[in-house]
């Protein structure tokens, strides 16, 4: 019995034995012990410590032992969760039936002082809900921190120095031998470490590896003397079929390793190990990455640099990449029960393979959890369809043989468009490479699908229809957007690159798009190029800012079509001020025409910079009327707000993220109205 020392009620009993009668087998000797974790208002009080099925109270019997103050350890629950003979006449009950029959013990013997309803933290069966019941039993443990003379090692520790496990698994990431990804992690790790105990590693489940340990069953025949040997474990890799000390009858321990000791052995033990001349083992061992979940990072990752830093002196991998976990679009974590549970292979036969991928790859970030639906899977695979019709277009631009194969030098630039879009595709090959190499997966696929559908597919495909003449152009840029989304995309970019290129060389093999900076006209600029050596300026960042001004007139007037609501078939005129980029905007004319729908420019020097011709494009009397309308109700809109705010109450006894809410709804309130009556005014 443990009671807390400051008790008063108590205090005089510590130290004492009591012999108590429960029903048992024989009477009970009741210690009493002093424990400072006891609670003195819980209930009565005084804690019944049973060190021999539960752990908390086991940590106690460990700590009165090693204070000269054995309290004995008394197994009554076996291995079937009955009550042991021990129990007396509670032998055979399960725990739960003995519970109850004591205290009706209580109850009938008037030692029930009374009873309430507690909220307890209980160990259960994940699955059939049982109540866990610890027991004790004979395990085989790993020591962590015992020491042993480490042999020759990479670890830059000194042949022949006492180390022990547990200082190994700090070291190598103290270190930085083993660099964890996201590097918040490392708390996590020592956290775990630092407070490491004995690892135990036997476990009764007949599943597994079975411990390779055996035991001498009989004395030795001729002398019927037992050998004092043969209490020995005998622990052997091979299979043993007799007693090495009196070749008498033995047998394997029941027992097998937990899961994670095998699998702390996975890094080299499928590498041909323990051949250590097996090829595979020189020529993988150590990996690179590991990559998995952050929730096994002490059960999986921690184990395997414990196996492999004692078997080897040697780190088992040099970077850790860890990722979050899975849950459904709401953030809940997925389950049967909750039916909410997407299956991945429902979803390749649905969607494809390439889209699945894609969704658990992009829009996720290095150990955070994330969010996964259908809808986004197949938003996925109408972007990998996106990419298959790009491909299928620029393969029609192809005309010759020789456009077909692949190509080793950068096409020359002809255009403002040739360069805008070879300068961005070098762009995107520097920062996919970059992040790629620095883990950020989903910010490398963010980049090149927007290259790929803003600004190839939107933009440059659009005006290569125009300007024509592309192929060189479109075949080199199709060549290493293939190669940069195989990573994202293996199934869909292999297809079309055997399609376009080929079968004589697979795209897996191909060699990675490179970039070189090259200097032209004294402004930097990164251009793609295959192999090294061979390289051609494009341009420069000018060429990125003039094409930008391009695009800004395009998408000005495709806002203001819309805006008046102008079909995107109809053809209108437009006048633009050119102010000082007449020669720009001239000889790029024909690509504002086609991209703005337009029937025909006008430059001016006056005026705004866009303003369009609407005769014949909208009704302008009807128009006028839509605007007149619109702005009118707007107006009583803004008036509320502004009637609302003038308000003091309100502003003062409203919250302030209210007000500020309500500001920002008269602003953006306010804007409106003015664009609407510009509008209103260019009818007029």
């Amino acid at each position: 019995m443990a009671v807390n020392p400051k008790d008063k009620r108590y205090k005089k009993y510590i130290g004492q034995e009591f012999t108590v009668d429960v029903g048992a087998e024989k009477p009970l000797k009741i210690k009493i012990i002093a424990e400072d974790g006891v609670e003195a208002g819980f209930g009565t009080g005084a804690l019944g410590v049973t060190p021999a099925n539960s752990a908390v109270d086991f940590e106690m019997y460990q700590k009165q032992k090693a204070d000269v103050n054995d309290i004995g350890l008394i197994q009554i629950i076996d291995e079937h969760g009955r009550m042991m003979p021990a129990a007396g006449v509670y032998a055979g009950m399960s725990a739960l039936e003995a519970r109850e029959k004591f205290v009706d013990y209580l109850r009938k013997n008037n030692l029930l002082e009374k009873e309430e309803n507690i909220t307890q933290n209980v160990g259960t069966s994940d699955r059939f809900g049982d109540v866990i019941e610890p027991m004790l039993k004979l395990q085989w443990f790993v020591g962590v921190e015992k020491q042993f003379k480490i042999g020759e090692n990479k670890l830059g520790i000194k042949k022949g120095a006492e180390v022990t496990l547990k200082e190994l698994m700090q070291r190598v990431v103290h270190k930085k031998q083993i660099e964890i990804i996201p590097d918040h992690f490392e708390k996590t790790y020592f956290h775990w470490i630092d407070n490491l105990r004995d690892w135990g590693i036997s476990r009764q489940i007949w599943y597994g590896h079975q411990i390779p340990v055996y035991y001498c069953k009989q004395v030795n025949p001729k002398s019927q003397i037992p050998n004092p040997k043969c209490e020995s474990p005998i622990v052997s890799v091979d299979v043993v079929k007799k007693c090495p000390y009196c070749e008498g009858e033995i047998e394997q321990d029941p027992d097998t390793l937990d899961t994670w000791f095998s699998s702390g052995l996975w890094t080299f033990s499928t590498l041909g190990y323990p051949d250590l001349k097996a090829e595979d083992l020189k020529n993988y061992h150590p990996t690179s990455v590991m990559e998995t979940g952050y929730d096994i990072l002490f059960f999986w990752v921690a184990r395997m640099i414990l196996m492999t830093t004692y078997v080897f002196g040697d780190i088992p991998f040099k970077t850790v990449y860890l990722h979050g976990l899975v849950r459904d679009e709401k953030g809940a974590k997925m389950s049967k029960s909750l039916g909410n549970v997407i299956n991945p292979l429902d979803m390749i036969a649905k969607y494809g393979t390439d889209a699945t991928r894609l969704s658990l790859l992009l829009g996720n970030t290095p150990g955070n959890d994330m969010k996964l639906s259908e809808e986004k899977i197949a938003g996925f695979r109408n972007f990998t369809n996106k990419l298959w019709n790009i491909s299928r277009y620029i393969f029609s631009q192809m005309i010759t043989n020789s456009h077909k194969s692949q190509i080793d030098k950068l096409p020359t630039p002809e255009t403002l468009a040739d360069k805008w879009i070879l300068g961005r595709l070098s762009d995107v090959i520097q920062k996919t490479t970059d992040n790629i190499e620095n883990f950020n997966f989903s910010m490398a696929g963010e980049e090149l699908r927007n290259f790929t559908w803003d600004d190839l597919a939107d933009w440059y495909l659009e005006i290569a229809k125009v300007e024509g003449g592309k192929s060189e152009i479109l075949n080199y840029i199709l060549n290493m957007i293939l190669k940069l989304w195989h990573p994202y995309m293996p199934f869909v970019t292999e297809t079309i690159w055997q399609e376009v290129y080929g079968a004589e060389q697979s795209l897996m093999v191909a060699s990675w798009p490179l970039t070189s900076p090259l200097f032209q006209g004294g402004v930097g600029v990164v251009v793609p190029i295959v192999n090294r050596g061979s390289s051609t300026a494009v341009g420069t960042e000018v060429a990125s800012s003039q094409f930008d001004s391009i695009k800004n007139i395009i998408i000005g007037i495709r806002s203001l079509r819309a805006e008046y609501k102008i079909e995107p078939a109809k053809k209108i005129g437009t006048f633009i001020n050119v102010g000082n980029k007449e020669k720009l905007l001239k000889e790029n004319e024909e690509i504002i025409k086609s991209l703005a729908r337009l029937e025909k420019l006008e430059f001016i020097k006056f005026g705004a910079e866009v303003s369009l011709d609407l005769a014949g494009a909208v009704d302008v009397s009807k128009e006028k009327l839509r605007l007149e309308k619109e702005m009118s109700e707007l107006k009583k809109y803004v008036s509320g707000l502004e009637n609302k705010l003038s308000n003091k109450e309100f502003v003062k006894n409203a919250p302030p993220a209210v007000v500020e809410k309500e500001k920002a709804k008269l602003s953006e309130a306010q804007g409106k109205l003015e664009k609407l009556s510009e509008q209103l005014k260019n009818l007029l």
